[in-house]
């Protein structure tokens, strides 16, 4: 018996290779998909329904963990914030806490300095070690 040809396990069996049309609309490739986004059904004064998409064709789901997320956000930064402002305040006389956020900050200064000069510094070894031949 022959055998069939393999097909590279890097191409992906989509539309092109199974002989489907390809969607031509967000809305066929979210049914192909099975994606719901959230949406408002509303019927119209002329009797006709009318789908109105909520978020970006984004799932209700999807819409939980964001709004969720951007809330851990808030909060971890308020909570940080309060803490630096009382540090700020029980160090009032000598300000050791702005000494320290000063110190902190050079500190991170310096590694963003550094990062990016190494960074020049290894183009310029990749260069040395690796030329390029012109064609």
């Amino acid at each position: 018996p022959a055998r069939a040809p393999l097909r590279p396990s890097w191409r992906r069996a989509g539309p092109s290779m199974s002989g489907e049309a390809r969607p031509s609309t967000l809305k066929e490739m979210n049914a192909q998909r099975g994606y719901s986004p959230y949406k408002c059904i509303y019927n119209r004064s002329d009797g006709t329904q009318c789908e109105w998409n909520i978020a970006c064709y984004l799932s209700c789901e999807d819409l939980g963990i964001i709004c969720s997320l951007f809330i851990v956000l808030w909060a971890c930064l308020l909570g940080i914030y309060t803490l630096l402002l009382k540090a700020a305040l029980d160090t009032d006389e000598k300000d050791t806490a702005l000494w320290i956020f000063f110190a902190f900050g050079v500190l991170f200064t310096m590694f963003v300095a550094g990062a990016v000069g190494m960074n020049q510094v290894e183009e310029a070894l990749n260069e040395k070690y690796n030329p390029k031949e012109d064609a």
